[in-house]
């Protein structure tokens, strides 16, 4: 008879919990391993006391701190899968013991239920760590308070104002929970005084301790941004959780009858759940965060090669994926020759991005000052994101970097020293301490020599909202700046200015290049051919006839098919990639 139980407990319980663990860690390792790269690129911890003690100003910042402690374990992928399927395995195994010590023997509908919930809501990229750290903490006391004597149980009462500044708005949870618990212990003494206690520990708290709005204090660590604006999905699986000793009480008869093979239906509802989930899991990859993810990684990484061949055989319309394009073809002397290799906007938006205190706009718009070698602008789009957004780990090194070019050795020890505070980027830190006080060093360096050349000695008032203007005056300062030079030339072919384009041709000429760019040069024999004005004498740069000739070809097909532009665009698709298309077709 043990035996038999004993099999039927495998089977039903311990079975299909590690199937959701295996699924969970292999399903975010292989498939949404973008969600673990947002999180670790969006946040830096610091293992120091300092920065524990920033994280304890309000109930709830432990748990916060608990959070960006496993987000930077995110570091890897891998970890960060295990780490998440095994607090996903903690949370069913828990709830359904719990359910066994409040009289459900087979406990195990819910228990998966709110699992396979909370794994679903994981999915989504910006659902943050602190929600299942918080969950699990809770569903953990419960538990231990539900196996203690009667006697201890009086701790809950003592102890919740702590819960409470230790979890924030999470506490609430085991508040729900343990009052639940009391009253069908027919106790209505601890529930009272439990609610009395958090009441006047909040009051206090919140007249003379915290310095925080009352909204704030109540909710805090919890958001709907946290949550991934999942507001819905949350709130069922917080409500499941709450009534779970409400659920450990019910008995359906009619379902508790039925069995296959000796194992009651209710036993194999786990394994239901499981295939739903993998069902639902596979339908809500977010192909184009993934897509722009890993865009935003190899960027990082310096990868621009592969960058540009990842973006060109998987083509976007991501506006930042197109934006973080561009600065790898402008910083491979690509751009001009390959622009239109890609989508654009006439606008500018995939060249240039203008100032605006979003996230993401702050966080990446000052590489194109970077690479055209305004570094204080670049500088100041990165210490203007940390102010608003706290430090994250390429914010950091684009300040220490901006720092290092100008000479500013004393502020770059300092967010050196923060960087050094990491736990995983540390050999960054000791990297960029090779370069303190020593000019030699960073003139040597491929990327810092290179940008410390390109760094603009014209002081000039930016304009952060008509960015494209602040190329005016870096050319000016030096017009063989290589980098500004392509982003005129690709911003004059977006305006169709083909004028403006042909006259930097003898700029062209004085930056050493040895032949003009693909896309520019298609300009330039439009202008040509169309005779739409003078060419300037050239020495050393000559027009390819084979481009004069594919233009011919390409206008001689547009005039076959001008009556339709859907027609047109059909028999020029071989011509997708140039300036003529563009010009003609957008």
């Amino acid at each position: 008879m043990n035996s038999v139980l004993h099999k039927t407990n495998i089977i039903t319980r311990f079975l299909p919990a590690a199937l959701l663990f295996l699924f969970a860690t292999v399903f975010l390792y292989r498939f949404a391993d973008y969600i673990f790269f947002y999180q670790e690129k969006s946040s830096l911890f610091q293992v120091s006391f300092a920065y524990l003690n920033q994280h304890l100003d309000k109930p709830g910042g432990f748990l916060e701190y608990l959070g960006q402690l496993q987000i930077a374990f995110y570091y890897y992928p891998l970890a960060g899968a295990l780490i998440v399927g095994f607090q996903l395995l903690l949370i069913v195994l828990i709830i359904s013991e719990i359910g066994k010590q409040l009289g459900a023997e087979n406990f195990l509908f819910v228990p998966f239920l709110a699992g396979v919930l909370l794994f679903y809501l994981q999915t989504n990229y910006q659902y943050q760590a602190i929600n299942n750290l918080g969950i699990l903490a809770q569903l953990l006391l419960f538990w231990g308070l539900i196996n203690s004597k009667p006697r201890y149980q009086w701790w809950v009462v003592i102890l919740i104002p702590a819960v409470y500044f230790l979890f924030g708005s999470f506490s609430f949870l085991l508040l729900g929970l343990s009052t639940l618990y009391f009253l069908y212990q027919k106790s209505w003494m601890k529930p009272a005084l439990s609610w009395v206690s958090i009441a006047v520990f909040f009051w206090i708290g919140n007249e003379f301790l915290f310095f925080y709005t009352t909204d704030s204090l109540l909710v805090f660590p919890f958001s709907v941004i946290a949550i991934g604006g999942q507001l819905v999905l949350f709130g069922l699986t917080a409500l499941i959780l709450l009534f779970i000793p409400v659920f450990a009480k019910i008995r359906i008869k009619a379902i508790e009858r039925i069995k296959i093979k000796n194992i009651k239906l209710a036993g194999l509802s786990p394994y239901l759940i499981l295939v739903l989930l993998v069902i639902a899991a596979f339908q809500h990859i977010d192909e184009k965060s993934k897509h722009y993810f890993h865009a935003e990684k190899l960027f990082y990484e310096q990868k621009y090669d592969e960058l540009i061949r990842y973006n060109f055989n998987e083509p976007t319309n991501n506006k930042l994926t197109l934006f973080l394009n561009n600065v790898a073809l402008a910083e491979t002397g690509r751009l001009a020759d390959s622009f239109f290799k890609f989508r654009q906007s006439s606008d500018g938006s995939t060249l240039f991005l203008k100032w605006q205190n979003i996230g993401q706009y702050l966080q990446f718009g000052g590489y194109y000052y970077y690479a055209i070698g305004v570094i204080n602008e670049a500088q100041r789009w990165a210490y203007e994101y940390t102010v608003i957004y706290g430090y994250t780990p390429e914010t950091l090194k684009m300040l220490i970097k901006t720092e290092l070019i100008k000479g500013n050795y004393r502020t770059a020890v300092k967010y050196i020293s923060i960087l050094g505070k990491s736990l995983f980027y540390r050999d960054d830190a000791r990297q960029f301490r090779k370069f303190l006080n020593n000019d030699a060093a960073v003139l040597s360096d491929d990327e810092l020599g290179k940008k410390k050349q390109l760094d603009t000695k014209l002081d000039f008032f930016v304009k952060s909202d008509t960015p494209w203007l602040n190329l005016l005056p870096v050319l000016e300062a030096d017009s063989n700046n290589p980098v500004a030079l392509q982003y005129e030339l690709s911003w004059l072919m977006l305006q169709k200015d083909m004028k403006g384009i042909v006259n930097l041709l003898p700029a062209m000429e004085n930056a050493g290049l040895k032949e003009i760019p693909k896309n520019v040069e298609e300009a330039v024999v439009t202008y040509k051919l169309m005779r739409v004005g003078e060419m300037p004498g050239l020495t050393k740069l000559q027009i390819d006839s084979k481009t004069e000739q594919r233009f011919q070809r390409y206008y001689q097909l547009y005039q076959q098919n001008q009556a339709s532009k859907r027609k047109a665009q059909i028999a020029l698709r071989d011509f997708a990639d140039t300036y003529w298309y563009y010009v003609f077709f957008n």
